[in-house]
């Protein structure tokens, strides 16, 4: 770790003071913002299972005629595990510790998603104990009927940007005349008075 970081030898003693330190650690979320020290060895890097799920999310759930996109996305991630090492703020091996595990889980469970096509309706023995180690991807995947395919599309389209801009105008214009109506309303009031 960083030589910023206060690491000395601490003795634990008796279960109970492990257990509070544990608890410590966990209620802080390990932060230091929260008042948790520690020398950073958690065993597994966050910053790597960020860099490496958005790298996997990219590559899955793009087009692949995008190549240079995904290119960079690898680029990226090697660069970006590379830095965290020579930030000295993760030892290596939770750098890769991470890497491997954020990999393998995100490479099972789309294997599984697609494998799940095939054998949905079979109460195969592979689809039972699906069920019993993954119950939350049986939730997630139940009215899935096979694989779905990846279609891009805008999040909105330009009629409806525009749409949204002529409803924002009208309603400025409504209000503005609103005011000036109340305001002359008001002005011949007084000269009444």
């Amino acid at each position: 770790p960083g030589v910023h970081l206060d690491c000395k030898p601490r003795p634990y003693g008796t279960w109970a003071n492990r257990l509070y330190n544990a608890y410590i650690i966990w209620s802080g979320a390990g932060l230091s913002l929260q008042g948790v020290r520690t020398c950073g060895d958690y065993m597994f890097s966050g910053h790597t299972v960020s860099l490496t799920l958005l790298n996997f999310f990219i590559t899955e759930y793009t087009s692949r005629r995008i190549y240079f996109l995904h290119t960079f996305t690898w680029l990226c991630n090697c660069f970006g595990v590379f830095f965290i090492l020579a930030a000295h703020e993760h030892y290596s091996i939770d750098v890769f510790v991470a890497f491997y595990i954020t990999s393998r889980l995100f490479l099972y469970y789309h294997t599984l998603v697609n494998n799940r096509a095939v054998t949905k309706y079979q109460e195969s023995f592979d689809a039972k104990r699906t069920w019993f180690y993954f119950p939350l991807f049986s939730f997630f995947e139940q009215n899935i009927d096979g694989r779905i395919p990846n279609e891009f599309q805008l999040p909105l389209t330009p009629q409806d940007v525009k749409n949204m801009f002529t409803r924002v105008e009208v309603s400025l214009r409504t209000r503005f005349e609103d005011i000036t109506r109340n305001r002359g309303e008001k002005r011949r009031a007084k000269k009444r008075i």
